[in-house]
């Protein structure tokens, strides 16, 4: 990949931070390290899991599991988007000692053929259940049909259960993530009648952070271990306190110049000045993650102060509004798009802006150049 002029600052101490606040509740942890750790680097990210003693990461594909066991993660990662495993993907898995999940019966049965082709030790797998998302998993009225396949198949070795909640981060739907609950224990109780020693995990963030996770549950916190609250805006908001962003993104004003009244900027001449101006353009555009058409009121930091942003987002530059600071900008002073000094634009207010979730901006804006 090409490097952008936009560069991803990334702080390890409060990644570090964030999951011992989150070991403080209690619980085992899995914290989701897919999708690159959410675009703040997936192998630094294992080395802090590694380092505090947890022993069970939650990774993507297999490739990406491969990549962090080979970097040195000694503990249980479980690859959430396994798919239809052929005995390349079995080798592999087996190989790294990666466990793979599986959802529903053509992954069950293709895993089961390439075990019987390959005719050895078993092989250890995590099995999702579907509780009321209606995304991924065996439902819960086929579970019996699921332990009886597994009973019959020796090679296949359940050792974790795994269902995601949809809706545990919106207090309003606590009676749905109540009913999940109460499926996730129903399918439990008929895995566990053969096969008792298997440990499950429900638990997001927020059924961490609110003490619904039942005991025993290997909790899988997301956002929180990036720095945000899941239930920001919520009655609950404050069940998840004390995080601390990890992720910051910087670019170069690229130019600084006047802009006269009446005249137009940018692609559409989309903003025209009501006065007399200063503008400056910022080197990021939706080519790095930015979105094209912010709300209005979405603004950058430059040396800690917020300075709006105006016109048109292009595919490499951002135009913003340098007026009202108490200095003179110059090219290549740094701008804040997210995170840094003073009043520090967040993820989440980024996400507002876009019309979007703050995991969504993460993802995005990781994608550029990390330092």
């Amino acid at each position: 990949m090409i490097p952008s002029s936009c560069h991803v600052h990334i702080d390890w101490n409060h990644f570090r931070h964030n999951l011992c606040q989150l070991m403080r509740k209690g619980k085992a942890l899995m914290p989701v390290i897919k999708a690159d750790a959410y675009g703040h680097g997936v192998l630094p990210a294992s080395d802090i899991l590694a380092e505090l003693g947890i022993e069970w990461a939650a990774i993507g594909t297999l490739e990406e599991g491969r990549l962090v066991r080979e970097h040195g993660y000694g503990g249980n990662i479980v690859s959430l988007l396994s798919f239809t495993l052929s005995p390349e993907d079995v080798r592999l898995a087996r190989e790294k000692r990666i466990i793979p999940l599986i959802h529903d019966w053509a992954g069950l049965r293709a895993l089961d053929a390439a075990l019987r082709a390959e005719n050895s030790e078993p092989f250890d797998i995590a099995v999702k259940v579907d509780t009321g998302m209606a995304r991924l998993g065996f439902p819960v009225e086929e579970m019996e049909d699921v332990a009886a396949f597994l009973n019959a198949n020796a090679a296949l070795r359940p050792v974790l259960l795994i269902s995601h909640l949809a809706v545990a981060d919106e207090p309003e739907h606590d009676a749905y993530t109540e009913r999940q609950a109460e499926n996730f224990s129903k399918a439990a109780a008929i895995l566990h009648r053969s096969y008792p020693d298997v440990l499950c995990s429900l638990g997001n963030t927020a059924g961490l952070a609110s003490h619904t996770a039942s005991a025993g549950d290997v909790c899988r916190p997301g956002l929180a271990v990036y720095g945000y609250n899941p239930q920001f805006g919520t009655s609950r908001e404050g069940d998840c306190e004390g995080l601390l962003p990890v992720m910051s993104v910087s670019v170069p004003l690229i130019s600084v110049h006047p802009l006269r009244k009446g005249e137009s900027l940018g692609y559409g001449l989309a903003y025209t000045a009501e006065s007399d101006r200063l503008v400056g353009w910022a080197a990021i555009g939706y080519a790095d993650g930015y979105r094209r058409n912010p709300a209005e009121g979405t603004c950058m930091c430059v040396n800690g102060i917020r300075v709006p942003v105006i016109g048109r987002v292009a595919m490499q530059t951002t135009c913003l509004d340098l007026t009202d600071l108490p200095f003179t900008p110059q090219s290549g002073d740094i701008v804040h798009v997210m995170g840094g000094p003073g009043h520090a634009v967040t993820a989440q207010e980024l996400a507002d802006w876009w019309g979007t979730i703050p995991y969504e901006v993460l993802c995005l804006l990781g994608k550029n150049s990390r330092d």
